[in-house]
């Protein structure tokens, strides 16, 4: 189900394959950390752009966000859009 949401967004390039490759890169990293949230690489024209988790209240993608700036993130930066929940 889609919902109104929150994301953390890491990354978001240009439209190149290298900005593809990088948004690919970051988002096997960030698994490696949280292997339990899904992370999410998409094009929206004209950038890649990779997205962490599917938080339903800016305080649970601050604490993401918080703790993906701590691992070297520093550009991340939360997003609102809707986002997949399970009922």
């Amino acid at each position: 189900v889609k919902v109104t949401g929150y994301r953390v967004q890491v990354f978001a390039g240009g439209n190149k394959r290298t900005d593809r490759q990088q948004a690919e890169r970051i988002s096997r990293e960030i698994k490696m950390h949280y292997a339990n949230v899904p992370v999410y690489v998409h094009f929206y024209s004209p950038r890649w752009i990779c997205r962490v988790g599917n938080y339903r209240t800016y305080e649970e993608a601050h604490q993401m966000l918080s703790s993906l700036r701590k691992l070297g993130y520093n550009q991340a930066t939360i997003v609102k859009g809707k986002i997949t929940v399970a009922y």
